[in-house]
């Protein structure tokens, strides 16, 4: 039998009693001087703000871990890291694939193809009333034989080109797939070294919410919008809350902790929305795993229940963060954050151990 403990987290408490919403943020790391201060540049693409420069994405991550590297899994690839990257065959294939099919004649870059996202999704959506998917556009998936029948080909056209005329950034090392777990995968390891023809670019994504924290609570961050004109305070908040409906409650948890010393990351893959790490994600595991509640979302128990357990899993604490609206709403955001507050609830879950022992 298992009890369920709700308690008030003392240890995360501010010193506030009605933990009102702080938004009187300074850093060591931002000196009050404007003038020495380091201004970043984000880009916003639509649904999250993109940091560009190499410098700027290793200098931001390592002050505050903010964002997560687009082709890694959370830091970003260091700027000047020049070594050639691991990868599988069937990968490596797989982005020949689209070369050959995506990249015309004049070798358009795949990243602005990509970035041309509305124009092809339009042509899936045009070619899907046809009612045959033989015109249909496939990003992900694709005829493994074709790719397997090309490969004798394209391996032999990689040999052809001097791998000494290529930049250190454009090779990559090849090894062979690994689908039996029968034999031993190294014996026969022979890694090939070849051009990597689509170059993903390491880009620094930033969350809507931590873009925010940095542009409006701490000042070191410029946001541009897709036509690359600046954007003032007031227009990303409304900008971000058109792309989030719920971006004020998520901000408001967000700014909340961040305040306390926490490392906001977030938390999907467990089943909430963010997680709380005391240390650098590489350092440590996450503490907490937050999930906001709001006035308008039910509440059940089987919610609860299916949180505690995976938290259990994952050897964390559940943290309800109940964001408290204002009586009255304020009249110009977002200066009116600070009347927001929040209330924390932490839920444990007991497991009582019964001992019988005779009695003589």
């Amino acid at each position: 039998m298992s009890s369920l403990q709700i308690q008030t987290q003392s240890e995360c408490q501010s010193a506030d009693p009605n933990n009102v919403l702080s938004f009187a943020v300074e850093s060591s790391r931002f000196p009050l001087d404007s003038s020495m201060r380091i201004v970043f540049t984000g880009h916003f693409n639509g649904f999250s703000v993109e940091v560009r420069s190499m410098d700027e994405m290793a200098l931001l991550y390592h002050m505050g871990c903010f964002g997560k590297g687009s082709a890694s899994r959370s830091k970003p690839r260091a700027a000047h890291d020049y070594s050639p990257s691991i990868m599988r065959k069937r990968q490596f294939l797989k982005r020949n694939y689209w070369y050959r099919k995506f990249v015309n004649q004049d070798g358009k870059p795949v990243d602005k193809l990509l970035t041309d996202l509305d124009e092809l999704v339009a042509k899936i959506i045009h070619d899907s009333r046809k009612k045959t998917s033989k015109d249909v556009i496939d990003l992900v998936s694709s005829d493994d034989s074709e790719c397997s029948n090309d490969a004798n080909d394209f391996v032999a056209q990689e040999h052809l080109i001097s791998l000494q005329q290529q930049d250190k950034q454009d090779l990559v090392v090849i090894v062979p797939d690994s689908d039996s777990e029968e034999g031993n995968y190294f014996e026969n390891l022979k890694p090939k070294c070849c051009v990597n023809r689509i170059m993903v670019q390491e880009k620094l994504l930033l969350t809507l919410q931590e873009a925010f924290f940095l542009s409006y609570g701490l000042g070191c961050l410029q946001v541009k919008d897709k036509g690359d004109t600046l954007l003032t305070i007031e227009q990303c908040w409304k900008l971000f809350t058109e792309t989030d409906k719920k971006f004020v409650p998520k901000y408001v948890v967000y700014h909340y902790f961040r305040s306390k010393g926490y490392i906001v990351k977030s938390g999907i893959k467990f089943g909430g929305d963010y997680v709380l790490y005391r240390e650098a994600p590489g350092v440590m595991h996450a503490d907490y795993i937050v999930v906001i509640k709001c006035d308008e979302d039910p509440f059940t128990w089987v919610s609860v229940l299916g949180h505690v357990r995976m938290a259990t899993t994952t050897v964390k604490d559940v943290l309800i963060a109940e964001v408290v609206e204002p009586l009255e709403q304020p009249l110009k955001m977002p200066e009116g954050l600070n009347w927001y507050s929040v209330r924390e609830i932490l839920l444990t879950r007991n497991i009582p151990v019964t001992i019988n022992e005779d009695i003589e």
